[in-house]
């Protein structure tokens, strides 16, 4: 019952001629793969199955950074993680460039944590350095994107004890005394 209304949905959403896009979103209506028009909020009219319309929210959004573990200059270890607050500023310039902003934003941040964690020792750093840095490298990369903030969400000091988790050697081991 659920896959048939989900069909109808779909058929009915493919024959629809108009598009409203609200207050808080920007959109894309793209016509035969070439015209691009840029809209804003209010109702369009589209033709089904030539124009193509994508709607992304202008507001502000928040990626949250994976945790970190990272080795200074002078070999301490720090493991941290972080969020990154960005909105939309050129639709055109997100959707020319960029095909995941939320994942390439975790990479070009946790690059540049990273490049400047390994450059310096341990009583050179300090969280509030450290996010006024990333900050100020995330507003040099263009993308269509602006940059809210960057905050350090778990900052700590630690010593690593690395334990072998894998197993894979031993279970190969094991076989290859069986085959004997």
């Amino acid at each position: 019952m659920n896959q048939i209304q989900e069909f109808l949905q779909y058929i009915l959403q493919s024959v629809k001629f108009w598009v409203i896009v609200q207050p808080w979103q920007t959109a894309l209506i793209v016509r035969f793969g070439k015209r691009v028009k840029k809209v804003e909020k209010g109702v369009y009219f589209k033709i089904p199955y030539f124009d193509s319309v994508y709607i992304q929210e202008s507001r502000l959004r928040v990626t949250p950074l994976s945790m970190q573990t990272l080795t200074t200059k002078d070999l301490k270890t720090i493991t941290l993680n972080g969020s990154v607050g960005y909105s939309i500023e050129s639709i055109e310039d997100l959707y020319k460039t960029l095909y995941h902003p939320e994942t390439t934003i975790a990479n070009i941040v946790m690059s540049e944590i990273s490049d400047f964690i390994y450059s310096k020792d341990l009583d050179e750093i300090t969280p509030k350095e450290l996010q006024e840095k990333v900050f100020y490298m995330l507003n040099t990369h263009q993308y269509g994107l602006r940059f809210e903030y960057f905050k350090i969400t778990n900052f700590a000091v630690v010593r690593t004890y690395r334990l072998i988790q894998d197993q894979s050697w031993t279970d190969e081991t094991l076989r290859m005394d069986e085959s004997k």
